[in-house]
C-alpha cells in the first residue's frame, strides 16, 4: 500500500506543477521540456507515415513517364472517319446537281427492293 499512496502523492504532486504552468520554472528546465516536447511532436509526425521516402522519388518518376507515353501515344480521334469512295469523289467532281444523284440513290433503292420482292415472289 505505501508504494501505491507514493505513486498517488507523486502523481497529485506533479499535476499540481504542470497545472501551475511554466512561468516558475527555471530557465533550464524550461528548455528542456520544451526540447522534450519538440522531439515528441517530430516522432509522432514520423510515425503517423508507414510509406518509405526513398519510394516518392520512383513513383514519382514512374507516374510522369505514364502520362508522358500517355500523352505521346494516345491521341483522341477529333474529327469522324469519313469515307472516301471513288464514287463519292467523281460525285464532287461532276458538274451535275446533287439532286440528281439524290434521285438516282432514290431510284438505285427502288430497283433493289423490286429484285427483292422479285425473288420472295419466285
Amino acid at each position: 500500500m505505501n508504494d501505491r499512496e507514493d505513486q498517488q502523492k507523486f502523481l497529485d504532486f506533479a499535476r499540481r506543477k504542470l497545472e501551475a504552468g511554466t512561468s516558475d520554472l527555471d530557465a533550464d528546465t524550461r528548455e528542456k521540456l520544451l526540447q522534450m516536447r519538440h522531439r515528441a511532436l517530430e516522432s509522432s509526425l514520423e510515425g503517423e507515415s508507414s510509406f518509405p521516402e526513398w519510394a516518392t522519388l520512383p513513383i514519382i518518376a514512374f507516374i510522369t513517364a505514364v502520362i508522358f507515353v500517355i500523352l505521346v501515344y494516345v491521341k483522341p480521334n477529333p474529327e469522324p472517319q469519313i469515307n472516301n469512295n471513288p464514287e463519292d469523289l467523281e460525285i464532287l467532281l461532276s458538274n451535275d446537281p446533287i439532286e440528281f444523284y439524290e434521285n438516282l440513290e432514290l431510284l438505285q433503292k427502288w430497283k433493289d427492293e423490286n429484285i427483292a420482292s422479285e425473288k420472295e415472289s419466285h
